[in-house]
């Protein structure tokens, strides 16, 4: 019986490692799986970025903490996850904090008139949020100024077109943040000549 016993418990002990193994790395597809389809969904947005659209990158205080938020105005077309019909959506990225300490990037669209100047967010409620990726530690924007060449950590209402969006984020349990930049669709003037070269890309920031 003893020695049944011992060999029960050494093959317990053998499968509960192989459980613990296969979750986890389960666990780790998964959260690639919601990376990966983050930055393609990014990549998609800003390159069909149209010429009217308005981006703005802020910060928002709750608790005590700022979250970074994305907005784009004057395009219900992006991020729209089915047939367009709202067409004076505003759809806002924005780090949402989860229970346990740990954040989720969700997306929020909301109907708001082109003159209506109320933030938003002010009304939404959690379950107006859809969740992208989740158990993050850390998330930054940053934005691209072609005129200064310098990277923008905020990028207010009716400012400039950055050329290029950074995104750094940070999971739960990495210490180093996964980074992709974005380029965007520059607003190019209308020209005689065809053949006047196109404007210099900025330096790149991480994976485009």
């Amino acid at each position: 019986m003893a020695i049944l016993t011992l060999v029960a418990g050494s093959v317990y002990g053998v499968l509960r490692g192989t459980i613990e193994v296969a979750a986890g790395l389960e666990q780790a597809r998964r959260e690639q799986q919601q990376m990966d389809g983050l930055f393609e969904l990014c990549r998609r947005t800003f390159r069909s970025f149209p010429a009217d659209a308005i981006l703005e990158g802020r910060f928002k205080q709750q608790g005590g903490k700022a979250f970074p938020e994305v907005l784009i105005r004057r395009a219900p077309e992006l991020l729209a996850w089915d047939q367009v019909t709202d067409f004076e959506a505003v759809s806002i990225l924005a780090l949402r904090p989860q229970v346990g300490g740990l954040y989720s990037l969700s997306l929020l669209r909301v109907t708001q008139p082109k003159d209506q100047l109320e933030d938003p967010t002010a009304r939404s409620k959690d379950g107006d949020w859809l969740k992208l990726v989740t158990d993050l530690a850390k998330l930054e924007w940053r934005y691209f100024d072609p005129r200064s060449n310098l990277w923008l950590d905020e990028l207010p209402i009716g400012g400039i077109r950055p050329t290029a969006v950074e995104l750094k984020i940070w999971s739960g349990a990495e210490k180093n943040p996964t980074t992709a930049v974005f380029w965007v669709v520059p607003l190019v003037p209308q020209v005689a000549s065809s053949t006047t070269p196109p404007p210099t890309p900025p330096p790149p920031g991480g994976t485009p």
